[in-house]
């Protein structure tokens, strides 16, 4: 290999590597909150109320913030105004973590069948929770409000 060869290998090799860590830094940088216009305010309030969270990842648009973590093994997102004002959240998580009015209703009501995950979704004024049901040859999806009113929303047949 002549020495010219070997010195474009070498100054590729380098701008890959450059071009590889520029990615990361970018990526970093994208869900670090000091990369954002968040106030400290919306920052300390979220840390106060959700003091054990995990793996938080901070994301902007243009008319929102939104934030992604785990905390107790439910996985939870929240959208804030730029204000810093509460819009919605989803979280998932298993049966154990239901409204016991609601557990027992659809425990009761669809008894031969098990849950296999919870959507719960919130607005200002309205809580909602999506339970994806299964036997052995259907998926269930049921709509629950906060009374443990019940309705299927969504029935699948499973794959044979």
């Amino acid at each position: 290999m002549t020495p010219r060869v070997s010195i474009q290998r070498t100054l590729f090799t380098l701008a890959c590597c450059v071009a590889l860590s520029a990615g990361a830094f970018a990526t970093e940088g994208f869900n670090d909150p000091g990369y954002f216009t968040i106030s400290e305010k919306m920052l300390n309030s979220f840390k106060q109320t959700f003091p054990d969270a995990e793996q938080v990842k901070w994301l902007e648009s243009t008319d929102r913030y939104t934030v992604n973590f785990k905390e107790n093994g439910i996985l939870t997102k929240i959208d804030y105004d730029k204000d810093g004002n509460f819009i919605s959240s989803l979280r998932y998580y298993s049966e154990k973590n239901l409204p016991i009015n609601i557990l027992c209703r659809l425990q009761k009501k669809y008894a031969d069948k098990k849950v296999f995950g919870v959507t719960e979704m919130t607005s200002e004024s309205v809580v909602e929770y999506y339970i994806k049901l299964e036997d052995n040859e259907n998926w269930i999806t049921v709509k629950s409000n906060a009374e443990g009113n019940l309705q299927v929303v969504e029935k699948y047949k499973k794959a044979p």
